[in-house]
């Protein structure tokens, strides 16, 4: 009987393969670890060159959306010291080196590679595709254990062998070069029995392969069995682009952060034919705009007969396809009369171009409303951030179904703490008008810059990524003399910006509940938003609401919360803070997840 590298169970035969060598290879499942691998294993040095033709199929490093980056940002403090096993290279370590980590490479599939280091040497280990080549999973992971500190964090990336395309593949999946097929379920047995986590799993499809990453911080506890398992479903879009706009990206991976603080483990699922097997229950974030995707990824846990929450994300597109095809034309104009002309029907809703109105029911996909409905329908429940938004779906969809509210929210362990200094220090000023989030027609900076053109005595910081370069050069044409665009903050040091600041300014023509302006709020700025949605839900009296296409209510909102932000700072501050935090809302999210399981049509 064959036993398991790993556990020494017994194991069950798949099938055969061929080496380049012409040796024969058995391919045989674990069933109580679930770890698929080579028996024998192949000797070292057809390892070794096995990973090697393995790693040149993908990129050492991808500058559109690099992971070990983005999870550096995001958990890492300052100084780290990393190590990152697998395929060198060159650009990673200088991302990495202007985020202030230090990072040590090494392209390693033995215990002995380790010796070298010291320790709890390292913050953090990023295990990059090598663990499928590793025959001494128990060696190599005991010394990730000990050259890691107790508090560190580790990531492993590895071809995913139970994703449902790989399933589909068949026998071709055992010819691909790996020596270890592993999955979501191995993977949390590695981080349970050697760093006493479960760890959160990231499933997503790339490169033509499906692939899973696990990120855990290591803890002294005992792994929690939880309560209730979700996963969560997102857009693949989400993760697409590393400069991407952190609101939508943070909502969600702060629900799954603060979940698991109330015993209800999540993990993250990007592809459009998730696998649900082994969930209590499914929640899809929705948005406006990725209607198709998230019905595909709807039927494919259907029809594993699973409950399903959605985050509807819900907003009218009409005016803002109106505007996407006007905006940057108006202020064009050389003309002041003729571009001021155009902005006062604007202001008006009476704005025309060619056979399309302002006013108009206008969708760039004949059939986004249609999509949605069907969305809808299938939903077990739905979440949305405020009444506003379920009464607007509700009349424009007419479709009902049981829903919660949840509220938008903001970290109150950095936001309203953390200081003004490290802002003023770098960028010389205090005491000024804020926006934040991606410089775009849909967040309107183009509309509050050119409203505050003649007030260059009240300095403007923009903060966010251009997605246009038309829309971006024209936010740039009309800004005043004291303007400063800075492409990108981390979130600690946005929130810096933000104690440093009076105003945040976000007149978006559409939107859910901008989680920047909940953030800037929380410090204590005042927020100044459009009245297209649901935020006077949020703020009451402490906010000022504006017609996004008003030039002069831009103007006068923002002067007048500039000038009265001293009185009602602290109030604003405690006000957001009592009511907008993640542990509300997670409270309110598992609320919700509980009348779900227990068809509960009450409405929060």
């Amino acid at each position: 009987m064959t036993k398991c590298h790993y556990c020494r169970s017994s194991t069950k035969y798949i099938l055969s393969v061929k080496d380049e060598t012409g040796g024969i290879f058995k391919v045989r499942e674990c069933p109580n670890c679930y770890l698929i691998s080579m028996y024998p294993f192949p000797k070292p040095k057809i390892a070794i060159r096995a990973l090697s033709r393995y790693q040149k199929q993908y990129p050492s490093f991808d500058p559109v959306f690099e992971w070990r980056v983005f999870l550096a940002r995001r958990y890492f403090d300052d100084g780290f010291r990393v190590l990152s096993i697998g395929q060198e290279s060159k650009a990673l370590t200088n991302v990495l080196k202007h985020e202030n980590v230090d990072l040590i490479q090494i392209n390693a599939i033995s215990p002995r590679d380790f010796q070298q280091f010291s320790d709890e040497e390292f913050d953090a280990v990023y295990l990059w595709d090598n663990l499928g080549f590793v025959y001494d999973v128990r060696g190599y992971f005991a010394e990730l254990k000990r050259i890691l500190k107790r508090d560190g964090y580790l990531s492993v990336r590895t071809r995913d062998a139970f994703s449902k395309s790989n399933i589909a593949k068949g026998s071709k999946n055992f010819f691909s070069g790996t020596c270890n097929f592993i999955g979501r379920k191995f993977l949390t047995q590695l981080y349970r029995e050697y760093f006493n986590i479960v760890p959160q799993s990231f499933m997503l499809e790339n490169h033509d392969d499906s692939f899973i990453i696990t990120f855990g911080a290591v803890g002294d506890d005992a792994a929690v069995d939880y309560k209730m398992k979700v996963l969560i479903l997102v857009h693949p879009y989400l993760f697409a682009n590393i400069d991407d706009a952190t609101g939508p990206r943070g909502r969600v991976l702060n629900t799954m952060d603060m979940l698991k603080r109330y015993g209800v483990h999540a993990d993250l699922s990007l592809s459009l034919d998730p696998g649900s097997e082994g969930y209590d229950l499914v929640h899809l974030f929705h948005n406006a705009w990725e209607t198709q995707d998230a019905l595909s990824q709807l039927c494919a846990v259907k029809e594993e007969n699973k409950k399903v929450v959605v985050s509807t994300i819900y907003m009218d597109m009409s005016e803002t396809n109106f505007i996407i095809n006007t905006i940057n034309k108006i202020f064009k104009i050389p003309n002041s009369n003729e571009r001021d002309a155009f902005l006062h029907q604007l202001e008006k809703g009476e704005l025309r171009a060619g056979n399309l109105y302002q006013k108009m029911r206008f969708y760039a996909q004949w059939n986004l409303e249609e999509d949605q409905r069907a969305l809808l329908e299938m939903a077990d429940r739905i979440i949305c951030f405020s009444y506003t938004e379920m009464r607007q779906m509700s009349l424009n969809l007419n479709r009902t179904a049981p829903f919660s509210i949840v509220y938008n929210s903001a970290d109150d362990d950095l936001f309203g703490v953390q200081g003004p200094e490290f802002f003023t220090n770098r960028y010389g000023i205090k005491d000024f008008v804020i926006s934040a989030g991606h410089v775009e027609w849909r967040k309107n900076q183009l509309m509050t810059l050119y409203a505050l053109r003649d007030y260059p005595e009240i300095p403007i910081v923009i903060v966010g990524a251009k997605t246009d370069d038309e829309y971006y050069e024209l936010c740039r044409l009309w800004a005043h003399k004291n303007t400063i665009f800075i492409s990108q903050l981390k979130h600690r040091h946005l929130a810096s910006a933000f104690a440093a600041a009076k105003v945040h300014v976000q007149p978006s023509w559409i939107e859910g509940i901008a989680l920047s302006t909940i953030e800037a709020a929380m410090s204590g700025c005042t927020p100044v938003v459009a009245d297209r949605a649901g935020e006077i839900e949020y703020y009451g009296d402490l906010g000022l609401y504006v017609n996004p296409g008003s030039v002069s209510s831009i103007r006068n909102a923002v002067l007048k919360a500039f000038k009265n932000n001293h009185k009602l700072r602290e109030k604003t501050r405690n006000f957001v803070r009592e009511r907008y935090t993640f542990k509300k809302a997670v409270q309110m999210t598992i609320d919700a997840y509980r009348k779900t399981l227990s068809n509960s049509e009450d409405e929060q």
